[in-house]
């Protein structure tokens, strides 16, 4: 079992706590923190929790096998870096950080100390995801030339917090939904070579953005979000052989060449808990993980990209 930390209590750290809490076989939450000591009580005694006053305690305590990161962007590389130092697994919210030399930083001091890192690119161990990147895999849907991702809903519209902050997300939702598209997209077919990325502000600032994407095998993409608008989660695949298309999480349509489209319905899983545990897995060797630490640092040069695309106007080549 591993014995893990939640750090930051907000909306999302609050939805992983949800997730696993009492849920799974192989992760147990025993502790939280978050600089808002009413807060973390509060979610302590809901849940029947220890908390500890700091992230260093954390680091500091021998019970704690490693720690779940749920905090603002801009901190995940030192946070990283000093789990690394303390011997600590861990496991960090998305994006990984907010520039490739960070990343880098991170992923080598977390090489060093033999530490495995999780990522919270959930879409990874979604069901008809999964199903999905068997299909490519299989040859079943022939060569992939394009992808079509949008994840768009109103939960952070309202929200004030650093979420909101320009700095910690350039690109609006991109940053924040939009980025689980890049990462999947990048598992399904292979590294990013080149953007072209826009954002607008409507209602609030960058509520809506979208980005164009070239892969290394020659296929292309859009991904897109809307942060003021109803939930809305597309994911297409198109290949020479035929189209798979996640039409709920419960649901994966096909369609070949010359035949007509049919639903193939897959068994429900909670992404977010099955990722967690995912990273469990490969601590413990009984299974890999669906990431690899060169696959986090190029998810980070692709939002590079896309930040650099923002400002200039123009497509721009993701660095290797």
């Amino acid at each position: 079992m591993l014995k893990t930390a939640v750090i930051g209590l907000g909306w999302w750290g609050q939805t992983h706590i949800r997730a696993t809490h009492e849920k799974s076989e192989t992760v147990r939450i025993t502790t939280v923190v978050d600089l808002d000591s009413d807060l973390a009580n509060k979610t302590a005694d809901e849940f029947g929790l220890k908390t500890a006053p700091s992230y260093e305690a954390v680091l500091a305590d021998p019970d704690i096998d490693a720690v779940i990161l749920v905090t603002p962007h801009s901190l995940h590389a030192d946070q990283i870096v000093a789990c690394a130092s303390a011997g600590k697994h861990i496991f960090t919210e998305k994006p990984f950080a907010l520039n490739k030399a960070d990343a880098e930083r991170a992923v080598v001091a977390a090489e060093a100390a033999g530490i495995m890192i999780g990522l919270g690119h959930n879409q990874r161990y979604g069901a008809p995801q999964t199903v999905i990147k068997a299909m490519i895999d299989a040859g079943e849907l022939g060569e992939i030339m394009h992808l079509e991702g949008n994840t768009s809903h109103d939960t952070l519209s309202n929200v004030q917090s650093w979420r909101m902050d320009i700095e910690e997300a350039p690109g609006g939702g991109l940053w924040h939904m939009g980025s689980h598209h890049l990462d999947l997209f990048q598992h399904y077919i292979g590294p990013i070579t080149e953007v072209y990325a826009q954002a607008v502000d409507v209602i609030i600032p960058r509520d809506t953005a979208s980005a164009l994407l070239t892969f290394e095998c020659g296929a292309t993409a859009y991904i897109g979000n809307v942060m003021v608008t109803r939930d809305n989660r597309m994911g297409n695949v198109f290949g020479s052989k035929g189209w798979a298309k996640m039409i709920s999480p419960t649901t994966v349509q096909v369609a070949m060449r010359g035949g007509d489209p049919k639903n193939m319905e897959v068994d429900p899983v909670d992404p977010v808990r099955t990722n967690v545990e995912g990273f469990a897995a490969a601590i413990a060797g009984t299974e890999p993980y669906r990431f690899t630490n060169a696959q986090m640092i190029h998810d980070v040069a692709a939002l590079d990209a896309i930040k650099l695309s923002l400002k200039s106007g123009k497509r721009e080549a993701v660095a290797r």
